[in-house]
């Protein structure tokens, strides 16, 4: 082919390309226009007022009156003074700022008389203490959020290999648990947490609670917990895999809160229940379970 008939070549494709593109060009503009959807915002929901059950008082009462409260619950019972502990926990709770480190000062004078304070993990106390409640009515409770540590050893079983039972040497175990649970004084507890509650509330809501008040949460636990049987020693178990599991089926369909306590052996498990009661009288203003 000549250098000139190419160049008309050429040119011709160019003329038909272009003229391609005005064709189609023009057929886009003579369709209707689309106007896209667009997703309707969603208005972020207020945040309600909680409807409050078991209110905790503003007025934080003293130490010196809770005391002298708790002293004549039991008749002919003279006023006793306070101890080092419980001046040094009024002292704290007076001076407090309603920050970690005045908590850590209060939890620490409340275990002073305790010889096992080192079970406590201190840090972020508060969120760990309002997380572990808020879980325990259900099926499992996140370790990484516990305010304590866990036991130490193995859970140790009894019985033979067809028919296991709970051993009374793993009741043992948590004897430090429950010691610290009768050392500390339920009345200046409940003064530590009225006076530091807005610290627990705020945990509360930090974990996605924004319409919910955490002492109504305590109040459900503590009845939840209180439902828990109490049968005697020891308990029948079945290995289906590897781990043992209750074998009355309605045992092991229970919460972690409640599992923890059939665990614990009957005599822990009656000391504890009767602790969880005075707790939720007086987070209640002593009233009664309906």
């Amino acid at each position: 082919m000549k250098r000139t008939n190419q160049l008309i070549f050429i040119l011709i494709i160019l003329i038909i390309a272009l003229g391609s593109a005005i064709y189609f060009r023009s057929q886009d503009t003579q369709q209707p226009s689309v106007t896209p959807v667009l997703p309707v915002q969603q208005t972020q929901q207020p945040i309600k007022k909680p409807i409050v059950h078991y209110p905790i008082s503003d007025q934080n009462p003293s130490l010196a009156e809770v005391v002298n409260t708790g002293d004549n619950n039991v008749a002919g019972t003279e006023k006793k003074p306070e101890s080092n502990t419980e001046s040094a926990l009024s002292e704290s709770i007076n001076k407090e700022q309603n920050n970690n480190q005045s908590v850590d000062i209060s939890l620490a004078a409340l275990l002073k008389n305790n010889n096992t304070p080192e079970l406590f993990i201190m840090d972020n106390f508060i969120q760990r203490f309002v997380a572990t409640v808020d879980n325990l009515p259900e099926k499992k409770l996140p370790q990484n959020t516990l305010p304590l540590l866990p036991p130490k050893g193995k859970f140790i079983v009894s019985g033979t290999q067809e028919a296991p039972q709970t051993s009374t040497r793993n009741y043992q175990r948590y004897t430090p648990y429950i010691k610290i649970l009768k050392a500390i004084d339920p009345h200046l507890a409940v003064t530590v947490y009225t006076r530091f509650y807005a610290m627990f509330q705020r945990a509360y809501e930090q974990l996605g609670y924004k319409n919910a008040y955490f002492n109504d949460r305590m109040v459900f636990v503590l009845d939840h917990l209180l439902e828990t049987p109490n049968p005697a020693d020891p308990l029948s178990l079945v290995q289906p895999v590897v781990f043992y599991t209750y074998a009355n089926p309605e045992y092991e369909n229970m919460s972690a809160g409640q599992k923890l306590l059939l665990r614990i052996g009957q005599k822990n498990r009656t000391t504890v229940l009767e602790i969880l009661r005075d707790y939720r009288k007086l987070i209640t203003n002593q009233q009664p379970v309906s």
